[in-house]
């Protein structure tokens, strides 16, 4: 019901500033958008991924946080408990940076930020529930992080190893692979090294093929990230096959010590190995040849391949060096010695670091032979290749050069292939099969499952971040910090500008073994920052536990998140390791989902008027603060999401901020000159309506339902046209009716609908017109959203078309779902004069749109 019976002459000017600064302040002192965690309700939780206080937010963040704040404010007026909160990711690197150069401590600097960024989020109108509000870098989350790091150590998912690992030099730090994009740090862009370092891992493929085959469980989730963590896991089926290494002289080394195994995925090729390569990180790759002729130039490769990236190595695009060991390797199959290589394209995150080249069949393997002068033995072949005929047969070598271009990819016949000569080739195949079991029944192969995902490397050797929780004992090794002494704090007074680490802290690192009570050393690792945010959703859901992390119960109330918004820049790294941790949390027992986030959109990025994105190292970010200081919070929430779909990149176009302020006074202006003749909505009666107010009463029932359907989707751009549409409407009606002429119950009833529809995006202005112009009590965003009827926007009756001999003579009314005959009457009487003294032979009808009368 409307109570907007009285209302002045003189239509309230449309201040922004002064209604945001109101409504701000209203809805703080109210607490409105605290959970309620009303069980009789259905749950929404909405998210947006937290920001890291690097500064003030940019357009970029405005986007992100617009978006789920729209999705969240219009979940509460369709009736659902609501959980919409608010965070930091506040450890890391750049922080540290930043302290450095402003001479400060990067707490400091932190939470510094973080303030300025919460200001910045309330005067954007976000409808955050402030109470949850979880900052990683607050010893209260880091203390469950490392209370998490524990409970999976002890499950055997954590450990410590030496290993090549990816080193930043200018970030002075180790790096996960997924952080290692095209050979350069992900945050810095510098070119990254190998060093052989021992670190902290968590166990990340123990879950591998769940995470794999549970990506089936997202159809809320764009294809393209789905595809992208499948391709990253990287799943092979194949067969190790165990290779003999000969000694300097040739003989093959019996039993373990001369084993080299390889993985393929083509075992039905082995034949066709004519040479074998190593990774330069190969274990072991330069005692086999220290002392010898070949050292020298293996070690030039070795160190060349330090300066180009596992990435750029592995797809082979780059040229090939490789260099000659003096060694070589039975063949298990053909029993031929193969002679040992070392290549700069054969990668050790893969596979086992070792590689049975089969340059007839791979185009990297084709190219290094070709380059080397090393023999390609053709052993598949198609029926038509001008060699199978000579070959069809040949159990031996007889081919061991051949005149191709490119490696041959087909599958087809083995030829040169002992006595899987004449099987058919290719991966599961009846020849692959055939060999795979001889090598099982030898004991020298095995099938076999590959992955390409590798153990997350988290540890880091900075400061900024959180502590392992590990002594390490000369007599007891290494340690946990017991349960009841967490969190190791982080010291907040290092002198940064010196290059202090906590490496370097002694106050820090020098403890006592908890378990002997010796003197120890505490760790001086800090976590990659990705675990601070593999799990924060979760510690949302009861953020104020100080037993656990988070109940189980609240957890299982409120997960999996509904609605996800981020960017797909964090399709591997983030969203990877939440995937995981929300597994290994639920195995030790502190949930029940499976996947912790239903539905993901990863929203577009802004860019600048030269089509660059955003960025503050770029300097080319539009601050938030630009638009809102002339226009209002308002009108750069409208302008964000009209411009383009969510998920679409889109350049900043200030033309679109003034549109989009037009539109915000004339809709303001619109429900005013309605609520002037308004009565009471409830009484609105169809069968009273005039023909213009009959227009308006269908306009709002398919508005409506189009607005509703689009937010549905999460397509706010043509959810704000349609609501453009219901203005335009509710306009043309003011327009032709006078004002005492108008329904009353049905301006009433179109002036909530305005304001309910603009509330999830314009929030200030319609919390304002809600009280002011519509005169009710509470908020908006405590009231339904409209109701409808999708039927009740079809007509009674539609215009038609009437062609004859297809040319447009006449429209004319019928009656809405008029069958054939009866449009082909109207069309007939309305063109009488067209087809007089004619006979109508055919009649084309197109339902509700027009009749083509052929007359002879």
């Amino acid at each position: 019901m409307c109570d907007c019976t009285d209302h002045k002459d003189e239509i309230p000017a449309y201040d922004a500033q002064a209604i945001e600064s109101r409504w701000m302040k209203a809805w703080e002192d109210s607490s409105l958008f605290a959970v309620d965690t009303d069980a009789s309700k259905p749950k929404k939780y909405v998210l947006e991924m937290f920001p890291y206080p690097s500064g003030d937010l940019h357009m970029g963040h405005a986007r992100n946080y617009t978006i789920g704040d729209a999705m969240a404010r219009q979940a509460r007026m369709r009736g659902f408990d609501v959980l919409h909160p608010i965070g930091f990711d506040a450890f890391g690197l750049p922080a540290e940076n930043a302290a450095i150069k402003h001479n400060t401590q990067a707490a400091a600097w932190t939470y510094k930020n973080m303030e300025q960024a919460l200001a910045t989020m309330k005067r954007m109108g976000f409808s955050y529930d402030m109470d949850r509000l979880v900052k990683t870098c607050s010893p209260d989350y880091y203390r469950w992080g490392q209370w998490i790091f524990e409970k999976l150590w002890e499950r055997g998912l954590v450990y410590r190893k030496k290993n090549p690992v990816n080193w930043c030099p200018k970030c002075e730090t180790v790096l996960a692979n997924e952080q290692v994009t095209e050979g350069r740090c992900w945050r810095c862009d510098s070119e990254v090294e190998k060093r052989d370092l021992e670190q902290w891992y968590i166990k990340i493929t123990a879950y591998a093929q769940e995470l794999l085959d549970d990506l089936e469980k997202l159809p809320g989730w764009p294809e393209r990230v789905k595809q992208m963590q499948a391709n990253w896991i990287g799943r092979s089926e194949g067969a190790e096959v165990d290779f003999t290494l000969c000694d300097k002289n040739g003989e093959p080394i019996p039993g373990d010590e001369g084993k080299i195994t390889v993985f393929t995925t083509r075992a039905d090729t082995l034949f066709g190995n004519t040479f074998f390569l190593l990774a330069p990180e190969y274990k072991g790759l330069m005692e086999l040849v220290e002392g010898t002729e070949y050292e020298e130039t293996v070690r030039e490769v070795v160190e060349g391949a330090k300066h180009i990236s596992a990435v750029e190595r592995a797809q082979g695009t780059l040229e090939k060096h490789g260099a000659f060991t003096g060694r070589y390797v039975v063949n298990p199959v053909s029993g031929a010695k193969v002679p040992v290589w070392v290549a700069d394209y054969i990668i050790s995150d893969y596979g086992t670091g070792a590689v049975m080249a089969v340059p007839c069949g791979d185009q990297r393997d084709f190219e290094f032979a070709k380059k080397y002068n090393l023999p390609v033995v053709p052993i598949i072949l198609s029926d038509d290749d001008p060699l199978f005929d000579q070959l069809k047969d040949e159990q031996g070598t007889v081919v061991t050069s051949v005149d191709w271009e490119e490696a041959l990819t087909c599958e087809g016949t083995l030829v040169q292939s002992g006595k899987y000569t004449g099987m058919i080739g290719g991966k599961h195949s009846e020849g692959e099969a055939a060999i795979v079991a001889d090598l099982e029944a030898s004991g020298t192969g095995r099938r076999s499952v590959q992955y390409r995902l590798r153990d997350w490397l988290i540890s880091r050797q900075r400061y900024w971040g959180n502590p392992i929780p590990a002594i390490h004992c000369e007599r007891c090794g290494i340690v946990p910090v017991p349960e009841d002494q967490l969190p190791v704090m982080l010291p907040e007074n290092l002198d940064l500008g010196a290059g202090e680490t906590l490496a370097e802290c002694r106050d820090f690192y020098e403890t006592t073994c908890p378990v002997c009570g010796a003197p120890a050393r505490r760790e001086t690792d800090t976590m990659d920052t990705f675990t601070c945010s593999s799990w924060y959703y979760l510690r949302y859901t009861d953020p104020h536990n100080t037993e656990l992390p988070f109940s189980k119960d609240a957890a299982n109330h409120w997960m999996p998140v509904d609605n996800y918004i981020g960017g797909i820049e964090h399709a591997i790294l983030h969203l990877l390791y939440s995937r995981f941790f929300t597994k290994a949390l639920r195995d030790i027992g502190l949930l029940d989902v499976d996947e912790p986030f239903t539905n993901l959109l990863c929203q577009g990025m802004v860019k600048d008027e030269n089509g660059d994105t955003m960025s503050k190292s770029k300097g080319n970010v539009v601050p938030p603060s630009s638009v809102i200081e002339p226009f209002g919070a308002d009108t750069m929430r409208l302008a964000i999401l009209f411009i383009a779909p969510p998920e679409k990149d889109f350049d900043w176009d200030p033309n679109a901020v003034e549109g989009a302020n037009r539109f915000i006074k004339r809709a303001w202006r619109i429900v005013w000159q309605l609520c002037e003749t308004a009565g009471d909505s409830s009484t609105l009666d169809k069968a009273g309506l005039d023909a213009p107010a009959l227009d308006l009463y269908r306009e709002r029932h398919r508005t409506l339902a189009k607005c509703t359907d689009d937010f549905d989707r999460g397509q706010f751009n043509t959810a704000i046209s349609a609501m453009m549409e219901l203005v335009n409407a509710a306009s043309a009606y003011i327009n032709a009716v006078e004002p005492e002429s108008r329904d009353a119950a049905l301006t009433a009833l179109v002036a909530e609908d305005i304001v309910s529809v603009l509330a999830p995006i314009c929030p200030f202005a319609c919390e304002e017109l809600w009280h002011a112009a519509l005169g009710r009590d509470g908020s908006v965003y405590t009231a339904p959203w409209p109701e409808f009827d999708v039927a009740e926007a079809a007509a009674d009756e539609v215009e038609i078309a009437v062609q004859v001999l297809g040319k447009m003579r006449a429209r004319v009314m019928v009656p809405a779902g008029a069958d054939s005959a009866a449009m082909q009457a109207a069309a007939e009487s309305a063109v009488a004069k067209w087809i007089d003294g004619k006979t109508v032979v055919k009649a084309i009808c197109v339902p509700g749109k027009l009749v083509n009368l052929v007359v002879k």
